[in-house]
């Protein structure tokens, strides 16, 4: 059975509604006045973890700039080193400058898996052409 989420306080509900019977957002306006960067953004903050990981890999191969600060928020928020993981290859992808600076500031980050990649992301942006 599909589940439907509130963009907002992300509560989840059985049916489809336009109103969130929670927070009380009008869920269709909210969509209707997003682009799809904007929706991805919104995507990272799902609380079903795959869809967080599909939003920062896509924000990543299309090295979408706004991406780049609700990135960095998720890798300092989250506790899921998968999401984590995605969030610092997308940070990577982008390879702005702020992205760069921001992995280069977290090499001591706790898990081997998030760290390892975060290295990784740093020194491919060390190689990287200059677009």
């Amino acid at each position: 059975m599909p589940r439907y989420y509130c963009p907002k306080c992300f509560s989840d509900f059985a049916e489809d509604v336009n109103i969130c019977p929670k927070c009380g957002l009008d869920i269709d306006e909210f969509y209707d006045t997003r682009d799809f960067i904007d929706k991805l953004i919104v995507a990272l903050n799902h609380p079903e973890p795959s869809t967080p990981v599909r939003a920062a890999w896509l924000l990543g191969k299309i090295k979408e700039q706004r991406a780049v600060r609700p990135l960095i928020d998720l890798i300092k928020s989250t506790d899921d080193v998968f999401i984590a993981r995605t969030a610092v290859i997308a940070i990577g992808e982008i390879g702005t400058d702020e992205a760069i600076g921001f992995l280069a500031s977290i090499t001591d980050y706790p898990s081997n898996i998030v760290r390892n990649e975060i290295i990784n992301q740093v020194e491919k942006s060390k190689t990287k052409p200059v677009e």
